[in-house]
């Protein structure tokens, strides 16, 4: 335990402390629980309001994991579970994640190997970078079948005082969530995305 960081041993008192691992996993945790509880009626907004899944996510280690769904209630929807890891570069919901990393984690992920979910999903790290910036630009990322064939997901990043908090995204079937819808869903997103980071903070940076 004292190996892998979970414990510290005080050689004056002869006992354990919490090393500063397993804090900050506790740290993470508390976030974690704080995000979903100021995101839940903002998921429960968008979902009513576009028809489609809302979505929360964060970033764990180098994955994109969905903290908490909102489905929609048509027939067909999408269905994911909450805790399955992601990969960061495949798909708007979780490469705008990527997008608003701090620069030299976002060049660690780049780095490794980027799998190929689909064959829409982007695998090349030059590709990739300016699909990055991008979507820093603009503020959003939008995809279609990179990650499950058919599904498309519009997403942005939960901002407060230059800190990535989270992600919120709207994702279903591409037949319904046209680019033209695009436009009105980000508006939608970035504004319960600022209410989220205003609720938890007070201080909500919308990205330039």
């Amino acid at each position: 335990m004292e190996a892998a960081g979970f414990l510290v041993y005080d050689p004056e008192s002869r006992t354990y402390r919490l090393g500063l691992w397993l804090a900050r996993l506790g740290e993470v945790a508390m976030a974690s629980v704080e995000l979903r509880t100021a995101a839940r009626p903002y998921l429960q907004s968008l979902a009513a309001e576009t028809g489609e899944s809302a979505l929360l996510l964060v970033v764990r280690g180098s994955s994109a994991v969905v903290i908490d769904v909102q489905e929609s209630q048509s027939p067909l929807r999408l269905t994911l579970p909450v805790g399955t890891p992601w990969p960061l570069h495949a798909g708007a919901s979780n490469r705008v994640l990527l997008a608003f990393l701090p620069a030299h984690e976002r060049e660690e992920i780049l780095r490794q190997p980027l799998d190929r979910i689909t064959q829409r999903t982007i695998t090349d790290p030059d590709r990739l970078r300016r699909e990055l910036d991008w979507v820093r630009h603009r503020g959003f990322a939008y995809s279609v079948g990179e990650l499950t064939p058919g599904v498309a997901a519009v997403a942005v990043p939960i901002l407060a005082d230059g800190r990535l908090l989270g992600g919120l995204a709207v994702a279903g079937p591409a037949a319904r969530l046209t680019r033209g819808r695009v436009p009105g869903v980000v508006r939608r997103l970035q504004e319960a995305a600022a209410a989220i980071a205003r609720n938890l903070y007070g201080s909500p940076i919308k990205p330039s």
